[in-house]
């Protein structure tokens, strides 16, 4: 039974080492507005599927992970990461019950909802400038939802995470 906990341990600690990674992979500067978010879409995915196991506490150390990886002010996305997975893990069977188009489309207004609250953050402490162009990325997020989402739970599946 041990060898098999360590497994998930290791699985779900891989996917989210995984899902930072992605969010610090560099992008053409053009391209940049369109980089979604990795660690969001993972987050969320973890927080429907097993809200005991991946929950709030979770979500902000991420933050503060993810905090650190970019070397943004310390304490923000766990901040807003935080606020974001107690609604998700409040909610989370009624979310579940939605069909994928229906939760592509609560992923964007999401991410976008994030990220304004990461810069309303950053314009407290500091100046900060909204680049509108960070939409794209929100859509782009929700676009990957579906098939982000049958991937995460097949990898559950067979790591019989339930």
């Amino acid at each position: 039974m041990n060898g098999r906990f360590l497994l998930q341990v290791i699985g779900l600690v891989a996917v989210f080492v995984v899902a930072l990674v992605l969010e610090i992979a560099p992008w053409p500067s053009g391209f940049q507005s369109f980089k979604p978010s990795w660690l969001i879409l993972i987050l969320t995915y973890w927080i429907l599927a097993l809200p005991a196991t991946v929950n709030v506490g979770t979500a902000f150390v991420l933050g503060i992970i993810w905090d650190l990886v970019i070397g943004s002010i310390l304490g923000v996305h766990g901040l807003v990461l935080s606020v974001f997975a107690y609604f998700v893990a409040r909610y989370h069977q009624i979310l579940g019950n939605l069909s994928l188009w229906q939760q592509s489309l609560l992923m964007m207004i999401a991410v976008f909802v994030i990220r304004f609250s990461i810069f309303l953050v950053e314009l407290f402490i500091h100046s900060a400038v909204f680049d509108w162009k960070d939409i794209f990325g929100a859509l782009i997020t929700g676009a990957l939802w579906p098939w982000g989402f049958l991937l995460l739970r097949k990898m559950r599946r067979q790591l019989g995470l339930y």
